[in-house]
C-alpha cells in the first residue's frame, strides 16, 4: 500500500551546512622593550637584542703612577746635582745651570710624559652588548672592533699600584686571526667590566647554539 504525503504543497527540507567555524587568529606578543624582532630562522622565542652601550672609559692616569714618580725623582735628582755643581764649580754659571735643568725637564718629559699622555688621551674603550670598540689616535683615529662572541677567555691583571688605586687591566683571548689578545689597560671597575664581557659572551654563544638547533 503506497503512503502519500498528507501535505503535498510543503517544500522539501534541504539540509543546510552548519555555520563555519570562526577563524583562529594567532596573536604574537610584541618584543620586549630594548629588543627588535628576530630575523628569519631565529625562532619566535629568541628576539634579537638591540645593541646598546654598556660601558665606556679611558686608561686612568693613576695606572702610570710608578712611571710618573720615577720621572719626578729623576728631575729632582738632576736639579740637586746641577745646583751643587753651580755652587762649587766656577765654570758652571747660573745661566748654564738653568739651561741644563730646562733641558732635562723637556727631554725627560718627551720620553716619559709624552707616551703617557698619548695613551690616556689617544685611546678610548667602548663596550656594547655585542662588541668591544677600541678607538686609537688624537688627530687621526683608528677603531678596532672585537665581537664578544669570539672571546674565549677573560683575565684581569693588577699590579701593586693598580691594587692600591683600584685599577686593573682586562685581557681578552679571542679567536680573531688578527687580534688574538685584546687588552683594556688600567681602568677602574675592572672586575665589573670583565664580568660583563664574560656574561655577554655566554649569552651570545647560547643564543647562537639555539639558532643553529632550529
Amino acid at each position: 500500500m503506497a503512503i502519500t504525503d498528507p501535505n503535498p504543497e510543503r517544500e522539501p527540507r534541504v539540509a543546510t551546512p552548519s555555520a563555519a567555524a570562526a577563524p583562529v587568529v594567532s596573536r604574537v606578543a610584541p618584543p620586549a622593550p630594548g629588543t627588535q624582532p628576530a630575523p628569519l630562522g631565529a625562532g619566535p622565542s629568541e628576539p634579537v637584542e638591540k645593541e646598546s652601550e654598556v660601558w665606556s672609559g679611558r686608561t686612568s692616569a693613576k695606572h702610570y703612577a710608578g712611571r710618573l714618580c720615577l720621572w719626578f725623582l729623576a728631575n729632582v735628582f738632576w736639579l740637586v746635582i746641577v745646583v751643587w755643581l753651580a755652587s762649587n764649580e766656577e765654570w758652571i754659571t747660573q745661566r748654564h745651570a738653568t739651561i741644563a735643568i730646562l733641558a732635562m725637564v723637556v727631554v725627560s718629559g718627551l720620553f716619559v710624559l709624552g707616551p703617557v699622555l698619548w695613551r690616556i688621551w689617544g685611546t678610548r674603550y667602548r663596550l656594547t652588548t655585542q662588541r668591544l670598540f677600541i678607538e686609537r689616535g688624537i688627530f687621526a683615529r683608528t677603531t678596532d672592533q672585537t665581537e664578544l662572541i669570539r672571546v674565549d677567555d677573560v683575565r684581569v691583571h693588577q699590579s701593586f699600584l693598580d691594587r692600591v688605586f683600584g685599577l686593573g687591566t682586562v685581557a681578552l683571548l679571542t679567536t680573531d686571526a688578527t687580534d688574538r689578545e685584546v687588552t683594556i689597560e688600567g681602568i677602574s671597575e675592572c672586575s665589573r667590566v670583565a664580568e660583563s664581557i664574560r656574561s655577554r659572551m655566554r649569552q651570545l654563544r647560547s643564543r647562537s647554539l639555539f639558532v643553529e638547533n632550529l
